[in-house]
């Protein structure tokens, strides 16, 4: 290797290309030598000998001198050679071996600089990796000449070998940051203490003097000219430069095209090593698209804070992030109580599992989702609101956020108040209830209407639902019942109305049914949505329905009608077996006629045994005893089966038999009255129903002295119930009917106390016995504040009146134990019976004396109840 070196004449490559790793510089003059090194060593004292007179000036730097002999290829090194190469101070060295530890990577352009350095005599520097015995790596720089320099036939060379491994760390560091800093979209520059430039980026050049190239060095004013930038640089140079603040303030300046961008402008005072300041960097940023969106965020912020609907934010994982005032004063839920977790704490569980996925697979694929959705509040009210859904994407598309903006339907001169919208929806499912079923029904069937599309009405009742209730409880059916209720309203069009009319029944009006054959096909849906079982508080619950529907294909029918139909429909499917359907065909036959033929019906049922009455009991909440009964009618057709009430007092009111029939109830009580006094059956009192048409067409007080005197009654075991708008719709008649019954020893009871208005001077000039408080508002409470803050002055001023007061329609504990603590002394409702037959009633009686709250009501054997009864 050593006569490859010494013989070579020039370098294989190009001494001048340029090289990955080796640097070489030509130096025009003699590079610094070490002391002179002895010529001759022993080689015993060849250790000793190598520690040169140079040493001791280097010994604490990475730098070291050598000097090769050619023609042998032995060196001489001093000390610090052997730690920067890594060998130990005894071990042999010679030009051969410091060759093989340079990096294979720098050893061809190494070798090749040695070549040139001793074919052509100059002076080089050149810089090269090591690989040391313990395997590191470390940068080197080597300064060398040939001796005798310029001859072509150097005998040696020499020179000296500096560490520069730590140097080479920091100038790469150094490259790589001028590369960030010239990749910068920012104007970055570095000043003096007058001013002047001394170095920027490519960005702060191209905006400054893009034509000069000498801008480097030359005071900055003359550079900018007049500005805004110049002259808040100039404003702020004493408080950067001698109290060393940092500077951070906005700017406009005007672009090329003319338009004003905003800047933001930072001046950082630079300190040298010793402290004092002796510039200033500047960085300018263009931040108008930053800054308009901050007055955005700004003015959405003021609008999140002020606007009346809730906000919730959340992230892409569904996670809240943020709420608005609106939301906690909406849910009860502080926004503490809510970051971090996620929107279903507001679940009311009346939703079922495929509606949110619906949800959320429109929302994903469209970005946005409207609707209406029942909620929970913190307290457990559970209230309906307006929801939009939106997604937020990033503009790489990706979803960053979901936002939801909560918003309670509000009430407006056409919308219903809470009191009008508890009367209209049933507080258990939250479905129409029968009275607004029965109003959207009219409407569907009125003749004036055009066009007017035949429709078909749907009566689903529940098979034994009775038996849940008795087996599991009456919280389990009530969940199932919601149930229920969500999957009919999921399996029908959005546009058919469902309604829940009481107990186990519902009711369906579906639009455009041309044919038996359609009507069938629901049925079949509907019968399909409830195969599967319904999940109720651990317990799985199967339920079946009986399904019976009327037509009005012809569009010729009234609502009676129709449903008389339906009902005839439903009562074919009980008597054979249940579980199933069947569609009522009408012969042809004009509404009228039909509608005449169910009255006259409604007479004969009078006659020939047909109706009966069923009692409810009425308790003392204080002790729980049966104090008395309120008469309910009846009707048991031959063909169509149990007529409820809802159906056959319209036509008898349209048919003009409410005065048969309320003279028919009054001679039944009183028949039934007579017969427990003779059997020593212990019953207080029972209360019956007068209508409008018997209280002003027909001689009240004479009908019910007769009824009296024939069957040997004290006239307080009877009362007569009045509807509160009666009061004040006929006063005067009211008056003189009122004074005439307590003449008679008549109990007097005013019902649906609520509904309307009523003064309270009217019911202390009246001697009126009992109030009866609106059902509406009993089922109400407590989930509406309103409705029991009415029930509770509703109670308060009977109290200040000397008047006792019931409840119509309690049918869970809750209610119970609010009506007690408010003063209420009587209630009535499916918590503690329904309207039973006379024989039931009777036995209950019978069998405890005076039953108190929990004495046994369930169904008699000899009368099965085609669904739960329902009063007037």
């Amino acid at each position: 290797m050593l006569g490859e070196l010494a013989t070579s004449g020039q370098p294989e490559g190009d001494s001048n290309a340029p090289r990955d790793s080796v640097d070489l510089v030509q130096r025009p003059e003699a590079l610094p030598r070490a002391a002179e090194l002895e010529d001759a060593r022993a080689d015993e004292q060849k250790t000793a000998d190598r520690q040169r007179p140079g040493d001791g000036e280097q010994g604490s730097t990475p730098a070291a001198n050598w000097e090769v002999d050619l023609a042998t290829g032995d060196m001489l090194v001093s000390r610090s050679w052997y730690d920067i190469w890594g060998f130990t101070a005894d071990q042999d060295v010679n030009l051969d071996i410091a060759l093989q530890h340079i990096h294979p990577g720098d050893s061809e352009q190494t070798r090749s600089a040695v070549r040139e350095v001793i074919a052509s005599g100059t002076a080089l520097r050149l810089r090269f990796r090591i690989i040391r015995p313990d395997g590191s790596i470390r940068w080197l720089e080597s300064a060398c000449r040939a001796d005798p320099p310029g001859t072509g036939s150097a005998r040696r060379l020499s020179g000296v070998v500096l560490d520069i491994t730590q140097r080479r760390s920091a100038e790469e560091a150094l490259a790589h940051y001028y590369d960030i800093v010239s990749a910068s979209p920012d104007r970055i520059a570095f000043l003096d203490r007058g001013c002047c430039l001394l170095a920027a980026n490519a960005a702060f050049l191209k905006a400054t003097a893009p034509a000069r190239e000498d801008a480097v060095g030359r005071p900055l004013l003359e550079l900018l000219g007049p500005g805004p930038l110049g002259d808040l640089i100039y404003h702020n140079l004493g408080r950067c430069i001698e109290a060393g603040h940092p500077v951070v303030e906005d700017i406009n300046e005007t672009a090329p095209d003319g338009t004003i961008r905003e800047s933001e402008v930072r001046l950082f005072p630079h300190r040298d090593g010793q402290g004092p300041v002796t510039g200033i960097v500047v960085n300018v940023r263009d931040v108008t698209s930053v800054r308009e969106a901050e007055r955005r965020l700004l003015q959405s912020a003021a609008i999140y804070a002020a606007t009346s609907d809730g906000v919730m934010i959340t992230d892409a994982a569904g996670r809240i992030v943020a709420v608005n005032a609106a939301f906690t004063q909406m849910t009860g839920y502080a926004e503490a109580e809510v970051l971090g977790r996620k929107p279903s704490l507001l679940n009311s569980e009346w939703h079922t599992k495929s509606f949110f996925i619906r949800m959320w697979r429109r929302l994903i694929k469209q970005g946005l989702w409207q609707g209406e959705i029942w909620n929970r509040r913190k307290n457990g009210e559970i209230y309906l609101q307006k929801l939009s859904l939106r997604r937020i994407t990033d503009p790489r598309g990706k979803i960053t956020n979901y936002v939801g903006i909560f918003a309670e339907p509000r009430a407006t001169s056409h919308s219903l108040r809470p009191t009008e919208h508890g009367a209209q929806y049933d507080n258990l499912t939250k479905l129409p209830n029968r009275a607004f079923f029965d109003a959207c029904l009219t409407y569907a069937l009125d003749p004036g209407r055009h066009p007017r599309l035949p429709v078909a009405l749907v009566l689903l009742d529940l098979d034994h639902f009775r038996h849940i209730n008795a087996s599991l409880g009456h919280p389990i059916g009530d969940e199932v019942l919601r149930a229920i209720g969500l999957r009919l309203r999921e399996t029908i069009r959005p546009a058919d109305i469902l309604a829940r009319f009481t107990g186990n029944q519902f009711g369906l009006l579906l639009n455009g049914v041309q044919a038996p054959k359609e009507a069938e096909e629901i049925a079949r849906r509907l019968h399909l949505a409830l195969r599967d079982p319904v999940p109720a508080r651990g317990h799985q619950v199967f339920v079946t329905a009986s399904i019976g529907i009327g037509l009005d294909v012809d569009a010729d029918h009234d609502a009676d009608t129709l449903i008389a139909h339906a009902e005839a429909a439903l009562h074919g499917v009980k008597q054979q077996g249940r579980d199933g359907f069947h569609v009522f065909v009408a012969q042809p036959d004009t509404a009228g006629t039909a509608q005449q033929r169910m009255v006259n019906q409604l007479r004969a049922g009078l006659d020939n045994g047909e109706c009966e009455l069923h009692f409810q009991p009425r308790v003392d909440l204080a002790s729980g005893r049966w104090v008395g009964a309120q008469a309910h009618m009846r009707w048991h057709h031959s063909e169509l089966g149990l007529v409820t009430p809802e159906r056959f007092l319209p036509l008898a009111e349209s048919g003009g038999v409410m005065i048969e029939l309320g003279q028919w109830m009054l001679a039944e009580a009183s028949r039934r009255l007579q017969d427990w006094i003779a059997r020593a059956v212990p019953c207080q009192t029972v209360a019956v129903t007068v209508s409008e048409p018997q209280l002003t067409r027909s001689d009240l007080v004479t009908a019910v002295a007769r009824r009296l005197k024939e069957r040997a009654l004290p006239g307080h075991l009877l009362q007569l119930e009045f509807a509160e708008s009666l009061l004040f719709k006929h006063p005067e008649r009211v008056r003189e009917v009122f004074e005439g019954l307590h003449r008679l020893g008549v109990g007097l009871v005013v019902t649906e106390v609520g509904s309307s208005w009523i003064a309270p001077a009217v019911l202390r000039r009246l001697p009126i016995s009992r109030l009866m408080i609106h059902r509406g508002l009993i089922d109400s409470i407590p989930d509406s504040p309103d409705d029991l803050a009415v029930v509770q002055a509703l109670i308060a001023m009977a109290q200040a009146l000397d008047l006792s007061v019931s409840a119509d329609g309690v049918r869970n504990d809750s209610q119970r134990h609010i009506l007690l603590n408010s003063g209420c002394t009587e209630v009535q409702g499916e918590l503690f019976a329904p309207p039973l037959s006379a024989r039931h009633f009777e036995r209950c009686l019978s069998s405890a004396g005076e039953p108190g709250v929990n004495a046994p009501t369930g169904a008699e054997p000899d009368i099965e109840p085609e669904h739960e009864p329902e009063t007037e």
